[in-house]
């Protein structure tokens, strides 16, 4: 079984990181990137994707929001929180929200196969 993934981030270089990282993993259909809420509600409606990277801080909007939106919309897609702002505050506030996973783009993408490899045999 093949995940879809796509990926929301306002940083090209993250975007492309996440991109050459998840085209290497087995069982992994990278799907696309959003830089807006509006792209990612966009790719979300056209590729269903299984999981969805997402960034807290989007440039002039708010992953939080876009959060929100996914789940009560897509209640079963997946949702791992990527940020610079890794505070107990923010962790909280998006696991509330229905947050699947938090990761600290700093230094955590080591996590990432091992986070998608969990998702695929659940």
């Amino acid at each position: 079984m093949q995940l879809k993934v796509i990926s929301v981030d306002d940083s090209v270089t993250i975007a492309n990181h996440l991109q050459n990282l998840l085209e290497k993993l087995d069982g992994i259909m990278f799907s696309g990137h959003a830089f807006t809420i509006n792209e990612a509600l966009s790719l979300l409606e056209t590729n269903k994707p299984d999981i969805v990277f997402l960034d807290i801080f989007l440039k002039d909007e708010n992953g939080i929001e876009l959060l929100s939106i996914i789940k009560n919309k897509y209640p079963q897609i997946k949702i791992i929180m990527l940020s610079n702002h890794s505070e107990m505050f923010y962790k909280n506030k998006t696991k509330d929200l229905g947050a699947d996973y938090f990761l600290d783009k700093s230094y955590e993408f080591d996590k990432i196969p091992e986070i998608l490899k969990k998702i695929a045999e659940n």
